[in-house]
């Protein structure tokens, strides 16, 4: 698991402008086999695209294999009513979502409608290790990123799912503007205790930095 992130110059995660156009550029340099991201972050996509999320897509999402990576969004509250248009963006081949026991069952029954990949783990919210292990097992997938916020990033941290931190250091400080500073420190914090083994610096166009370190 490379959990991949912009951050700034004083680790915030949140409160600077992000250069998205490079980040997905190195993203894509990592190599995985699947991209995961929560459901907060893709209602952020949906609505910098101008998606509406009122209604359900209209008939089954049609099938589609190619060397793309796979689009894996965890969403246990079944807040991303459509996926149609994420098929439609060309990052990704296909989206499969992880729910949990407590996912709202209609959100469930429209999957199963529209033919969408989507596993349900044990407990209250998702289990992150068992939908990694779905992963392995039903999409023979090997790497995965995350391009995760704060609370995601904080949470495959906190399971010990961390193998590579990618880091995109970018030219600003975002100081008190940052509203999520509680979730880079939980990540901070979960880390911070391992012995980080830098893997690779590279600098990039405006200022920008990045940063590859190995958690042992």
């Amino acid at each position: 698991m490379v959990l991949h992130g912009s951050v700034s110059v004083d680790g915030r995660l949140a409160g600077f402008p992000v250069d998205r156009d490079l980040h997905e550029e190195i993203g894509a340099r990592i190599g995985a086999d699947a991209v995961l991201a929560g459901s907060g972050t893709m209602l952020a996509v949906a609505a910098a695209h101008g998606v509406d999320l009122s209604g359900e897509d209209a008939g089954r999402l049609p099938p589609a294999v190619d060397g793309r990576p796979l689009l894996v969004v965890a969403d246990g509250r079944g807040r991303l009513t459509r996926l149609r248009w994420l098929r439609d963006l060309p990052r990704w081949r296909d989206v499969v979502v992880w729910c949990c026991a407590d996912t709202p069952p209609e959100h469930t029954d429209r999957l199963r409608r529209l033919g969408a990949g989507h596993v349900v783990t044990r407990g209250a919210r998702v289990d992150l290790a068992a939908g990694l292990g779905s992963l392995a097992v039903g999409y023979a997938v090997s790497t995965v990123r995350a391009d995760a916020g704060g609370m995601l990033a904080a949470r495959l941290a906190e399971d010990g799912l961390v193998d590579e931190l990618s880091l995109i250091v970018a030219p600003h400080v975002a100081g008190a503007a940052s509203s999520r500073a509680g979730d880079t420190a939980r990540l901070l914090d979960q880390v911070s205790a391992r012995r980080l083994m830098l893997a690779d610096v590279q600098p990039l166009r405006d200022g920008h930095v990045w940063l590859r370190y190995a958690l042992p």
